[in-house]
């Protein structure tokens, strides 16, 4: 069987199967793991799933939601950051996997959440004491999310108490992205919030990308999920960010 052939029973199979390992993949067709691997990736290049370790799951779908956010400090950030809100806080929440899980966790007050998320989206708009708005934008079917200069122009229409931000990286000069859209979306939000707040686990921490978002200057608070090293903790102290730690919780 050819892949042009082998592609399209994977189509149909996802239609019915959440989710599939490279296993099932090699055992159905008698393919290698590298085969099998190269397939995954020609399917994610269509938009129709999403990779994960070992295998693919239906893209859009609350398993590939889960799958990429399995990490439980991620949800304990989220869930750290969410104690930030106040009642009737103007929010921007952008497309992190780390603020959809704070998105999860906000508390039962009246908001406004502006976001390019559509994972927070079909979250947030199911709250009935949350005013929801969403941006235009290109969508990024991998992200499920809206990105680009039309998403940027959207934000900056709007003024509001606090954003929540995550980062690819984390270094002493601020703040960095990986993909020039996602910089400016997040540039963009930055310039219309009062307050920037920052969630990024320890393993952002000392990771340059080619894409800088901000300064220290520009952040108020950094939420993590370990107190980081002598010297960042002496940085963020002289550029007065707020350091929220969640393995205090539990020490």
């Amino acid at each position: 069987m050819g892949q042009i052939e082998r592609l399209q029973q994977m189509r149909e199979w996802i239609k019915t199967s959440p989710e599939i390992s490279l296993d099932q993949l090699m055992q159905e067709y008698q393919i290698s793991r590298d085969t099998a691997r190269r397939d995954v990736i020609a399917l994610e290049q269509e938009g129709e799933i999403i990779r994960v370790k070992n295998g693919l799951v239906r893209a859009g779908g609350t398993l590939a939601y889960e799958q990429r956010t399995e990490k439980p400090e991620k949800r304990r950030i989220g869930q750290r950051a969410a104690r930030h809100v106040q009642a009737n806080d103007r929010l921007l929440l952008d497309a992190a996997t780390t603020v959809s899980e704070m998105a999860r966790a906000l508390p039962p007050y009246p908001l406004q959440v502006i976001t390019n998320s559509l994972d927070i989206a079909d979250y947030v708009g199911a709250r009935t004491d949350i005013e929801l708005y969403v941006t235009g934008g290109r969508f990024d079917r991998h992200a499920r999310s809206l990105s680009g200069i039309k998403t940027a122009d959207d934000i900056l229409n709007y003024q509001v108490d606090c954003v929540f931000l995550g980062a690819c990286g984390l270094t002493e000069e601020g703040l960095f992205a990986e993909q020039l859209e996602e910089a400016v979306v997040k540039k963009a939000m930055i310039r219309s919030a009062t307050r920037v707040i920052v969630l990024a686990d320890h393993t952002k921490f000392n990771k340059r990308f080619l894409h800088k978002v901000c300064d220290w200057e520009q952040i108020d608070v950094l939420v993590t999920d370990q107190v980081p090293d002598a010297t960042w903790q002496e940085r963020l102290n002289h550029y007065h960010v707020d350091l929220d730690v969640t393995e205090e919780e539990t020490t």
